[in-house]
């Protein structure tokens, strides 16, 4: 097993959708969770692996960690879901965050000092010019499946009616989520409600995230030397640990004591036939 990673950041990005279109092929405006967060990395409070000093949103973690050395360094030791988990419980705990909601065709473009900001892409254009709230395709421009351009015709690209509604079919409070073993937007495309706010295994979002810049959730069970765990408001809490761990500080995670060595492999919470009922 590999050491816990208590640290702190806190996020920014996040995406999508359309405008004034000559087909209904139109993604969606979404919403997510934002910060500039200055902070350093420690590894049992011991080992600083250095600073992030960086703006970056709950739907961004899995890009950050793959694309941020000292985050690499982190998951070499702890693991990714220890990772996840930190950085999504550091987000929503950070002084400055904020919720943030994007217009269609935006991409988020954090900054110190405003961490909602973001630009438009598909040749949309942010508006109005200062302190945008929106992206428009700009006469004589014009929206074909999704883009704006100069267009004089339009091939249709609409979708199924299915593929279309499928954010609309779960019940409010409710995400639909993709199911292990589907590869691909079908016909007939398989998905789930799920209460991400409460879900064990899709924590704080979907596991298979249908939408592209949807929040990805954490696996709370797949915490490494995690026994028992809940999911609550959309973060990961830790109750117990298997022996030789004990619970961190802020309930997020398991720490390895260091004066004991074990070495049968780690065995996640599901071995433990851990069963788990969504708090009320």
């Amino acid at each position: 097993m590999r050491s816990p990673l208590p640290f702190v950041l806190a996020l920014a990005l996040s995406t999508f959708a359309s405008a004034r279109t000559l087909t209904h092929l139109a993604s969606r405006g979404s919403s997510d969770v934002c910060a500039f967060v200055d902070v350093g990395i420690n590894i049992l409070g011991i080992t600083q692996i250095g600073a992030l000093n960086i703006c970056v949103c709950i739907s961004g973690i899995p890009d950050l960690i793959r694309t941020n050395a000292k985050l690499n360094s982190a998951v070499n030791i702890v693991g990714i879901a220890s990772v996840t988990a930190q950085l999504n419980a550091a987000i929503n705990k950070s002084s400055g965050h904020k919720p943030c909601s994007f217009p269609d065709n935006a991409l988020s473009a954090c900054t110190k000092g405003n961490p909602c900001g973001f630009t438009c892409k598909n040749g949309f254009t942010p508006f109005p010019p200062t302190k945008p709230t929106e992206c428009k395709c700009l006469p004589p421009k014009k929206v074909c499946n999704g883009v704006c351009g100069d267009f004089k015709a339009c091939p249709s690209g609409k979708p199924k009616r299915e593929e279309l509604e499928k954010r609309s079919v779960c019940d409010y409070g409710y995400t639909a989520c993709g199911i292990y073993g589907w590869t691909g937007f079908r016909s007939t495309p398989a998905y789930e409600c799920i209460d991400t706010s409460s879900d064990l295994e899709s924590c704080g979002g979907c596991a298979i995230p249908l939408a592209p810049g949807s929040p990805r959730g954490i696996d709370c069970t797949a915490i490494p030397g995690v026994v028992d765990v809940s999911c609550r408001t959309g973060n990961c809490v830790v109750h117990r640990c298997q022996p030789g761990f004990t619970v961190s500080m802020d309930q997020t995670f398991c720490i390895k004591k260091a004066q004991k060595h074990f070495q049968d492999n780690d065995v996640s919470a599901k071995a433990y036939g851990l069963e788990h009922v969504p708090l009320k």
